[in-house]
């Protein structure tokens, strides 16, 4: 009893800490933000100011002309600023930074608190079409993350910590609380729901807009007019701007990605692509003069129901392009102010085609443009919550939800039927970096599939009959047929299914077909070092049940089978496995010959990762989760692969007697300890 009430008092003393970091956390998210701010301000001084003042650009005429040599001149800085901090400044980095947090060990590198910082306010005081949204996020997230070093917390909590540092960042730049929580909470966090977390990022973002007014007042970004809905009728109206702003969200987004990929496969050098880009975007805000920069004053003008229908036409489509090639070409800065600009501009848009059509269903042109803003962030970011409540926020109004609740939940069905991806994660989708990974897939990732696949193959070779393929088909429960030739190599597969279809064609096809006629051909395989998530996600790609294991150094020779059972029983397995090595048992037989055992971590391997131990490779062996010396309470997690073990750590692997003996003496420094139990419970 007494341990358990020291344990209790430990876990209260811990919240009531994480508590304190997330309260530290938005104080200097805050403080980062206004800094920031001053950056920027800065910034445009001295290129929007001085040098356009320098150049004559404010005479226009001819003088618009040399808009391009400010854009210059700030890719200039920007490369300059990429010595200071190589490989830290150019691009549009959000996307990284998500990756961080949701696939790797959500450290933050604190460098990114300038480098983000000095190279967005460039890329804004010179003019290129990006957002500061994005690069705030990141340096609050990096704040976030210097400020969990100041005491060591487990990855999940860091992970929070990080997103709440985000989440501060943009609620101070909107004074929007609740709008900062969400997107910590969806955009960052992917959706994932735990109160304990939510409560950290209402304390985070709540601390930084409180320290945010208490230094600057209660200033709003936008001033949008008072929201109009005249009749319900208009609903309609709303709903069918939602799915229109859902295509264009759509389009803007492979758009995006499109202008990416061609300047990457431009084969010249990294300060070309970018002195090109920012050329481009220096013709169009000669020509545009309000596509300078993320364009805030502009969307207040068109909030306020300004611009012809000609107008806002021409902007949505200058700042769709001028943002793809400014991100494109490698200028820093986020999307969230363009998706704020052609959003508004859109909706506007919409409104003045809507009034000369149906003019009865149709309201103030400053309504539109408001809903359009949050419908179009919603389709491209996939976050609706977070465009509802920015919209709650910046109008204090809540006439504006049902329209915006039917156009941001419209526009989000229609770009995520278009697009499934959002606009941050859909290169990482593209590059098989799936951030939306739970704790099973995260076990499968840890398990091979030499672990768990069939050695005992039934197989046919490619001159078998057809009666002897059906003879086998009928002695087996595979689904599938390996063809295999005489040097055991897998050529191909028959499917168990196909061969109904070919007796569904007469007796008189037996004699002319063999099991090299009935194969397909390239059939999937994989090899006995890769995980069972990678073959679970190839079995759902190619809609078939069982895979072939091959090893390619042999030329493809057949080693197994591994099936969609053979995935759900080592799930299973490992499940339980865990639970059970968390209460009772030391060591847990499976999977032919595996057993998972727990491992207590011994002084010599303290602050070594799983990356430099290297185990799969060296050991055949598999870190599958920890327990932290200093966070008992949470049970076993996933180890990441860059977390450093602690002394006492407790960690579950999985292997083979004999490779888990040699991975053991690894972490007791080498020696051979084969005589006691070294370092297992």
């Amino acid at each position: 009893m007494e341990v358990t009430q020291q344990q209790s008092r430990s876990t209260e003393f811990e919240y009531v800490e994480l508590i304190l970091l997330a309260i530290l956390v938005g104080v200097l998210g805050a403080l980062g933000n206004l800094g920031f701010r001053a950056l920027i301000d800065l910034s445009m001084w001295v290129f929007h100011g001085l040098e356009w003042a320098a150049l004559g650009i404010p005479r226009g005429g001819l003088f618009k002309l040399l808009v391009p040599v400010v854009l210059l001149s700030g890719g200039a800085a920007l490369l300059l600023l990429n010595l200071v901090f190589p490989g830290d400044v150019l691009g549009y980095g959000f996307p990284k930074f998500l990756e961080i947090v949701n696939l790797g060990n959500a450290r933050v590198k604190r460098r990114w608190i300038a480098a983000k910082a000095l190279g967005a306010a460039v890329s804004l005081g010179a003019g290129a079409s990006v957002g500061r949204e994005g690069p705030i996020a990141q340096i609050g997230g990096a704040i976030g993350s210097a400020v969990v070093r100041l005491r060591r917390r487990s990855i999940e909590q860091t992970k929070v910590l990080v997103a709440a540092g985000a989440g501060a960042g943009i609620a101070t730049t909107f004074n929007a609380p609740i709008g900062g929580l969400m997107f910590a909470q969806e955009i960052v966090l992917l959706g994932e729901m735990e109160l304990g977390n939510l409560t950290l990022l209402i304390i985070a973002t709540m601390s930084a807009v409180v320290t945010e007014r208490s230094l600057m007042g209660n200033a709003a970004v936008f001033h949008p007019t008072i929201f109009v809905l005249r009749s319900y009728w208009e609903l309609v109206s709303y709903g069918v701007m939602g799915s229109l702003l859902g295509a264009l969200g759509a389009a803007f987004i492979r758009m995006f990605q499109g202008t990416a990929d061609a300047f990457k496969r431009l084969q010249l050098p990294q300060w070309m692509k970018l002195g090109l880009g920012l050329m481009v975007v220096g013709i169009i805000v000669a020509l545009v003069p309000e596509n300078f920069a993320d364009g805030y004053p502009v969307i207040d003008r068109a909030l306020a129901g300004d611009f012809t229908l000609a107008k806002m036409g021409t902007l949505t489509a200058a700042k769709m392009v001028a943002c793809s090639v400014s991100l494109g070409c490698g200028a820093p800065g986020g999307v969230f102010g363009p998706i704020f600009f052609i959003g508004t501009m859109a909706g506007g848009t919409f409104q003045r085609l809507s009034a000369l059509i149906v003019p009865r269903l149709t309201g103030p042109r400053g309504s539109y443009a408001l809903v359009g803003l949050g419908a179009f962030l919603s389709g491209v970011t996939h976050a609706p919550l977070t465009a509802l409540f920015l919209l709650f926020e910046m109008t204090q109004d809540y006439q504006v939800a049902l329209p915006a609740m039917i156009a941001a939940v419209t526009s989000l069905v229609v770009a995520r039927y278009i697009v499934p991806f959002s606009i941050d994660v859909y290169a990482l989708a593209r590059a098989g970096k799936e951030l939306e990974v739970g704790k099973e897939r995260q076990i499968l990732m840890q398990i091979p599939v030499a672990a768990v696949m069939a050695h005992d193959v039934t197989v046919v070779h490619p001159n078998d009959s057809l009666a002897e393929v059906l003879s086998a088909a009928g002695e087996t429960h595979q689904a599938t047929l390996p063809v295999v030739d005489s040097d055991g190599e897998c050529t191909g597969a028959v499917a168990v299914r196909d061969l109904l279809a070919v007796l569904g064609r007469g007796s008189d096809l037996g004699p002319l077909v063999n099991a090299h006629d009935l194969a397909s051909r390239g059939c999937c395989t994989v090899g006995p070092e890769a995980s069972l998530d990678e073959a679970a996600q190839l079995m759902e790609r190619e809609g078939i049940d069982e895979i072939a294991v091959t090893d390619s150094a042999a030329g493809g020779k057949l080693l197994g089978l591994v099936s969609r059972q053979h995935v759900a029983q080592a799930l299973s397995r490992m499940t339980v496995s865990l639970s059970s090595l968390a209460t009772r048992d030391s060591n847990i037989f499976w999977a032919n010959g595996y057993r998972v055992t727990r491992v207590i971590v011994p002084p010599a391997a303290h602050g070594k990762t799983l990356r430099a131990l290297n185990t799969r490779a060296r050991f055949g062996v598999s870190v599958l989760a920890v327990r932290g010396v200093s966070e008992p309470s949470e049970g076993f997690v996933p180890i990441a692969a860059d977390r450093p073990l602690q002394r006492g750590d407790l960690i579950a692997v999985a292997g083979r007697p004999a490779a888990l003996r040699g991975f053991m003496r690894e972490l007791e420094g080498g020696t051979d300890r084969s005589g006691n139990k070294g370092g297992r419970d």
